[in-house]
């Protein structure tokens, strides 16, 4: 039993964590909306950090070609210049001609174009280099170097990010820095995910014990109270279903004290007729007055049927037994066939009866036997079956007779009290409308089903359906 009930937790836990379920879609769906909106922004970010990179290395290139305008290419006073400015600025630089320049434009991915102010003393740049600003390239695919192509006095130069700039001698610098990028942004993941989490499953949890509680008040659990310490405006909630509970526990409660009030003032008049009547019948009558005596007779025995149905009704709804025991379900009902079938000569009595034994309570059952069979033999023509049949941890009682039926539309309100569908017919057959109301109830409080059908034999099918407790 221990381990069915840690499985039926488990199993509710399971199912609340769905995706199908609200908690799941709305802490997906923001979490999901705050990370896309931080990767967009990072893209956005790195573009743009991306293309300022760029044009600063556009800027700095211009201002190291503009610090060489003094030197003449390929003197010794160039080259201590150029090794200067490389030591300082990381650049390597290049004095190249135009048909360089053409092949390096043609072999080169072109990164962006940057415009700057042109120098008008610089002659123009190659075709299709740089007419509209300066052409940034990537000079080598492994380490991602930048590269532009600037006038220079008489010529071109070529000027590079150098790879010490790059990958410096301690190590990779850019890749610890993506590292921190990629270990901060996954930080803010966890954190913005595990706020949410704690934020919405609060809300869950509250949603879900106002569901636990409604579903315990429609079981007839007219105590159960939810606790309004809870955000708005689940605290209304919770304060209004308060409210409602205590409503109808009290309209409950009246409605069992005027019915078991009833029920027991009914007996004391009845026992005074009763102790009349058989006063009354050690005296001689005549036919006329005999007449009278068997009337009032039956009379007080339809009372006392009554009484006794209301109060077996009230006791069945307000305080369920939870006494279980082993029974031999088959032996009851074939003893229960045989004995309506001496009390209803007229009516054919068939069974078609399985072997099953259950953990129930055996007052109960044979409440719904006897209701369900007496029903349909006062109503029946001229045949009734009773079947009992097995099937997994599920057992069914069914009952069919040959009668008129109950049509589609009065099969939900026959299971109600003092519910008769057809008044000329039920003072001929008796009856308070009750049997039925009796049934509902106890199948209910033993957690079952219980379906109205129309028979092969012509007239109504009951058919309830329960779960065997030796079984789970």
């Amino acid at each position: 039993m221990l381990s069915n009930n840690v499985f039926s937790k488990l199993k509710k836990c399971i199912h609340r964590h769905t995706p199908n379920t609200l908690f799941f879609k709305l802490y997906l769906s923001i979490t999901a909306i705050i990370i896309g909106s931080i990767v967009i922004v990072s893209l956005f970010m790195d573009y743009y950090y991306e293309n300022l990179d760029d044009a600063a290395f556009v800027h700095d290139a211009s201002f190291v070609a503009r610090l060489l305008d003094d030197f003449i290419e390929d003197t010794e006073r160039w080259n201590m210049e150029v090794d200067l400015l490389s030591r300082f600025t990381g650049f390597s630089i290049e004095n190249i001609s135009m048909k360089k320049a053409l092949q390096y434009h043609q072999k080169h991915e072109l990164l962006d174009v940057v415009d700057i102010p042109p120098n008008k003393n610089y002659p123009p740049l190659p075709a299709g280099i740089g007419k509209w600003g300066v052409y940034v390239y990537k000079h080598n695919e492994e380490d991602d170097r930048l590269a532009v192509i600037l006038p220079h006095n008489d010529g071109l130069l070529l000027i590079m990010d150098s790879t010490e700039a790059n990958l410096p001698i301690d190590g990779p610098e850019d890749w610890e820095d993506y590292d921190a990028e990629l270990f901060l942004l996954a930080f803010i993941f966890l954190s913005i995910a595990l706020v949410l989490y704690c934020s919405v499953r609060n809300i869950s949890n509250h949603v879900y014990r106002l569901s636990s509680a409604s579903l315990a008040l429609a079981s007839g659990q007219l105590d159960t109270r939810v606790n309004d310490k809870m955000p708005q405006p689940l605290n209304q909630m919770a304060a209004s279903f308060n409210e409602m509970a205590t409503s109808l526990q009290h309209s409950q409660h009246q409605q069992q004290v005027m019915a078991n009030a009833i029920a027991h003032e009914l007996r004391t008049p009845l026992t005074r007729i009763q102790l009349v009547m058989g006063l009354l019948s050690d005296e001689t009558h005549n036919e006329y007055t005999t007449a009278l005596h068997n009337d009032l007779s039956r009379y007080t025995v339809e009372m006392e049927a009554l009484a006794n149905d209301i109060l077996m009704l009230q006791t069945i709804e307000n305080n369920a037994s939870l006494i279980h025991q082993q029974v031999d379900l088959s032996a009851l009902m074939q003893a229960r066939k045989a004995e309506f079938q001496l009390q209803y000569p007229l009516v054919l009595l068939s069974a078609n009866i399985d072997s099953v034994r259950v953990d129930a309570n055996a007052r109960y059952l044979q409440l719904i036997v006897d209701n369900l069979v007496k029903n349909a033999c006062l109503y029946a023509d001229s045949a009734v079956n009773i079947s009992l049949q097995s099937y997994g941890e599920h057992y069914r009682i069914i009952v069919e007779d040959d009668g008129d039926g109950i049509s589609p539309q009065q099969r939900e309100q026959v299971l109600n009290a003092f519910t008769r569908l057809d008044n000329s017919r039920s003072r001929q057959t008796g009856g308070f409308g009750l049997g039925l109301a009796i049934v509902n109830t106890i199948v209910k409080s033993m957690h079952g089903d219980i379906l109205i059908e129309t028979s092969d034999l012509g007239g109504a099918m009951f058919i309830i359906e329960l779960k065997n407790a030796s079984q789970s």
